[in-house]
């Protein structure tokens, strides 16, 4: 959306004789509070640049000065005009417990599934509109508007919008070389909608989900090897995709059963380039089998680098990848752990090298040079950094190497209470800084009121989730999709041979807040094109 921006021209109608609507463009930059109009609102026309194929969009906004009987509805020819939802957040930014002494405060976050309001007097309605520009549109310019309409379909508010259509073509999502890996939380779902676990309604009610999310461009699949490799982070308790038997004769037995159901889904919905598979290094290194012996669910309590661990881990790693390999997706498929140390990882990495050398493993967590040659999915803190040459010696190997933010990191963040132009920040700054893209160990961790409150018993408000039931979508969702839309252009024009000297800049640029910078490399794109 253009930055026009230095003064308010809200358009405003009679509704009644007492009510006046007053309605605009707003910036999208900033999440919007219920009672006050935004500081920053334009009426007049806007325009916005898009190239073929690709999904943009702008927000408006819009306020009763009294209460209204009737319902008002939001419609956008060529697009997709939707109320906005406020939610709860507060200003922790912290890991650990959450601290609800702190003032709460409410945030438009959800791209709500309703386009019909009744308007509360003083109350402010965001509105999203998105546009999804057919690969095979017309080059040029699109001239559409959001239209208000009143209970009887009148419209009484209209703000006018022009899409510039590139002749550029941007690639399916499938296709996007940006390296997203989104964790998911397939038990939110059937806690949510009341639904057993892994039935065949549960297995459905997933899948508008999934392709919400491979519309983003996600890469990984997130599997659950044993029970709970996480502990108490999440409201649900991640049952595992592999039931894991002790027969009577001490032997191990497996069985894939959920595990090929869910990748089988995954794929079904667009997600396919890669599995991880957590965790041979649980949080509180406990694996849970069921003992044939006892007939009782029994847990093996024990360190990496012991007999018993050992043990477990060559029975399931042989059998494992015999199991992918019948499959088809050995070679896809890596061992995954998370923040843990480098003692025990090593001891997993010896192990896996021992019993199936060619295993692919990934680890989300803390540089450690002893493991930068050795995993192949290596993923670390924002901020953190490999060395030119250790990037450079990954990327020649066809490693992938991406870049996490989580609670630790106060800003950028895609938490409810960051400003949603982090979102769209953070991939521009994951392959600036050289990675291949960016890791969030959260998505769909609904609470008990997701639709409410983003708050949780841990972290920062909305670090566990940031896709709605519904579903529904979320402003910071859309910043992330228009960030890695961003980066896929950048990869587009460099391969066609495009000057990219304003872009590298607008990326590389100190001292900007993400939301200029955002805006920055935007306007270098569309000039190199």
């Amino acid at each position: 959306m253009k930055k026009i921006f230095t003064f308010m021209a809200v358009a405003a109608v009679a509704l009644t004789a007492n009510a006046e609507l007053k309605f605009g463009w707003v910036s999208k930059d900033v999440h919007h509070v219920p009672n006050a109009l935004p500081a920053e609102m334009y009426a007049g026309p806007d325009t916005i640049s898009a190239w073929r194929g690709e999904k943009v969009a702008v927000e408006a906004a819009l306020m009763s000065s009294d209460g209204l009987d009737g319902p008002l509805s939001v419609e956008m020819k060529g697009g997709d005009a939707r109320f906005m939802r406020y939610v709860v957040t507060d200003d922790q930014r912290s890991c650990g417990d959450h601290n609800f002494k702190l003032t709460p405060w409410l945030v438009a976050d959800i791209i709500d599934i309703e386009r019909c309001v009744t308007p509360e007097a003083g109350r402010l309605y965001p509105v999203w509109c998105s546009i999804d520009v057919p690969a095979d549109a017309r080059p040029g310019e699109m001239k559409t508007a959001l239209k208000i309409k009143d209970e009887k379909g009148k419209t009484v508010g209209e703000l006018p919008l022009v899409v510039k259509i590139s002749e550029r073509v941007l690639t399916e999502p499938k296709d996007w070389a940006f390296h997203l890996d989104l964790w998911q939380q397939p038990y939110s779902v059937s806690r949510y909608y009341g639904l057993e676990r892994w039935s065949d309604e549960h297995i459905e009610a997933l899948k508008p989900y999934m392709r919400e999310l491979a519309s983003l461009g996600q890469k990984v699949v997130s599997t659950v090897l044993f029970y709970e490799p996480w502990g108490v982070q999440s409201e649900d308790k991640f049952d595992p995709m592999v039931e894991t038997v002790r027969r009577l004769d001490g032997s191990w037995r497996f069985d894939y059963t959920i595990f090929d159901r869910y990748v089988e889904m995954m794929e079904e919905c667009g997600i396919s380039k890669q599995i991880n598979c957590y965790s041979m290094v649980p949080w509180d290194m406990s694996f849970r089998y069921f003992d044939q012996l006892t007939g009782k669910y029994q847990t093996l309590d024990t360190p990496t680098g012991t007999a018993a661990y050992d043990d477990l881990w060559g029975a399931f790693l042989t059998d494992f990848a015999r199991h992918l390999k019948e499959k088809g997706w050995f070679e896809k498929t890596c061992i995954a752990m998370d923040e843990r140390g480098l003692k025990s990882m090593m001891d997993a990495y010896d192990l896996v090298k021992r019993t199936v050398p060619d295993m692919k493993m990934a680890l989300a967590g803390n540089r450690h040079e002893e493991l930068v040659d050795k995993l192949h999915d290596y993923c670390i803190p924002y901020g953190k950094s490999f060395t030119a040459e250790e990037m450079n010696s990954r990327k020649a190997a066809g490693r992938v190497t991406t870049m996490y933010t989580c609670c630790t990191e106060s800003e950028p963040n895609i938490l409810s209470n960051n400003n949603p132009s982090d979102a769209a920040w953070l991939p521009l700054y994951a392959i600036a800084k050289g990675f291949d893209g960016y890791l969030h160990w959260s998505w769909i961790n609904w609470n008990q009121t997701p639709l409410e409150d983003t708050r949780f018993r841990l972290f920062s408000a909305g670090d566990t989730y940031f896709m709605y039931p519904g579903p529904r979508t979320s402003i910071r969702q859309e910043r992330l999709r228009e960030g890695i839309q961003m980066t896929e252009k950048i990869r587009l024009l460099r391969e066609s041979g495009a000057d990219m000297t304003e872009v590298d800049a607008a990326l590389n640029a100190e001292g900007l807040t993400s939301a200029e910078q955002v805006a920055s490399v935007r306007r270098a794109i569309e000039r190199a094109e």
